[in-house]
């Protein structure tokens, strides 16, 4: 059978010869296909609707009803219309062969049959329809996910627009505080819409087949500091502890972008369905020798949040299902991030899923491949990284200030090429700026946007 067909495909062969049924139904059998047989018209037809077969083989010359009668009823059943019929006749006819092709039939076969361009004329027709079904299953995920797009893009412009024109009209007469409060409101909104898009995008990529898979070795613990080093801010506005209790030496075979996007989308979720003085931990289990992920190992994201609905639950990971929420601080959320998880996840063998209690919280878990352990200092293995609720000192030597904001406008338009040249440029210009320009580089080829945001915003604040 042809490796791009799925094993097992049925088809029902259609034939009142019991010599020519047996005939072809055991050489498609060899091939790897299963098969159902009738003798009939009208047996055909019941078991079409029955069996439900991926392909029908229909012979024309049959007592009672003919094969084009029987297609006529089958393309005229809701049950079995889009099953393609393939004809076996006998008759050579252009007028019998146009006829063939109005009835509803695909293609034809003329009799005597030779077994190798049956085979060829069914997996070629098979494929054909195995496209058909993913393209309209793609339409009707991109359809319902722009009918998704629309809506919750809509949503949050209606605040962001109504307070910066009472902040543009009323600005001057505003207590400061009153300003203050508006223009957070303002940040926070924009900031929900940038990261819808960034979802957009990503997913948008994903869908195109331009995001590639490529593992290598990566320390989980190492990793997982980059998701509370750059959701503290979130946390700290909310009075959440964020905790990474993973320990140091565990390393997974992954894709380090895709890795980094699920850890931090789980995190950022987490947080937003937590509320004041609650916790989020990020924590790893190593693969169960006799457990089904063998080989695996588990991460989970918790929280001590709402938790979700069972109900809600079966809606998670499926671009077809609408979820709108509104977090513990009215952070508004469409389920797009966890849909991009779920395929990311997949993309390195692994599965995602939920388990969670309303009122006690949530634990999203997934597993990704094992690589290895690696012993080292015990004070790092029972070092736990936990959230600091200060902004941390730059570590490099960093360029002026208009230059940082540069940097960081590329960022926003998503021009890391431009990032990239600025940073080798300083190096040139300034050896003392290698280190800086160097991170800057590494970030922008992984193209992690969000973190290229955090760190130049870190040294934008010590600059001003």
């Amino acid at each position: 059978m042809n490796e791009g067909l799925s094993k097992q495909q049925a088809i029902l062969i259609v034939d009142d010869n019991a010599t020519n049924l047996g005939v072809i139904a055991d050489y498609l059998n060899e091939h790897g296909f299963r098969i159902v047989t009738a003798r009939s018209g009208e047996m055909g037809i019941q078991r079409a609707r029955t069996a439900q077969p991926d392909l029908i083989l229909l012979d024309v010359m049959m007592p009672e009803m003919d094969g084009f009668e029987a297609c006529r009823r089958l393309k005229a059943d809701e049950q079995t219309k889009d099953i393609p019929v393939i004809f076996m006749t006998a008759l050579s006819e252009v007028e019998d062969k146009v006829r063939a092709f109005q009835m509803g039939g695909v293609d034809y076969i003329t009799k005597p049959i030779q077994h190798e361009e049956v085979l060829a004329r069914v997996e070629t027709h098979l494929k054909i329809r195995q496209q058909a079904k993913e393209l309209t299953q793609t339409n009707a995920d991109k359809d319902k996910f722009f009918s998704i797009m629309a809506h919750d893009l809509k949503g949050p412009f209606m605040p962001l627009l109504g307070n910066a024109e009472l902040l543009t009209e009323m600005g001057d007469i505003l207590p400061p505080e009153e300003v203050k409060q508006l223009g957070a409101s303002i940040q926070r909104t924009a900031r929900s819409v940038f990261n819808l898009l960034e979802n957009l995008l990503q997913w948008a990529r994903l869908q195109m087949g331009r995001m590639e898979y490529h593992p290598e070795s990566i320390e989980l613990a190492d990793l997982a500091r980059k998701s509370v080093d750059l959701l503290q801010d979130n946390a700290k506005v909310k009075g959440i502890r964020l905790v990474n209790v993973i320990e140091h030496g565990i390393f997974v075979s992954a894709d380090v972008y895709m890795l980094n996007t699920v850890i931090r989308n789980l995190t950022s979720n987490a947080l937003k369905f937590t509320p004041q003085n609650g916790q989020v931990t990020i924590s790893a289990r190593l693969p169960d020798a006799g457990g089904k992920d063998k080989g695996f190992v588990e991460v989970s994201v918790s929280d001590t949040g709402v938790g979700i609905s069972d109900e809600v639950k079966k809606k998670l990971f499926k671009i077809d299902q609408h979820v709108t929420t509104v977090g513990t601080g009215r952070e508004t959320g469409t389920g797009l991030g966890l849909i991009m998880c779920h395929e990311m996840v997949m993309k390195g063998g692994g599965r995602i899923w939920v388990e969670s209690e309303l009122g006690k919280g949530t634990a999203v878990k997934f597993t990704t491949r094992f690589d290895k352990v690696v012993q080292v200092e015990k004070t790092k293995i029972n070092e736990v990284s936990e959230l600091s609720l200060f902004v941390e000192e730059p570590l490099f030597v960093a360029p002026a200030g208009e230059l940082l904001k540069q940097c960081y406008e590329w960022i926003l338009m998503g021009d890391m090429l431009a990032v990239k040249e600025t940073a080798k440029a300083m190096i040139v210009e300034n050896e003392a700026l290698r280190p800086f320009a160097n991170q800057l580089i590494k970030l922008a080829s992984n193209f992690e946007e969000e973190e290229l945001v955090s760190f130049l915003q870190k040294y934008m604040t010590a600059k001003e």
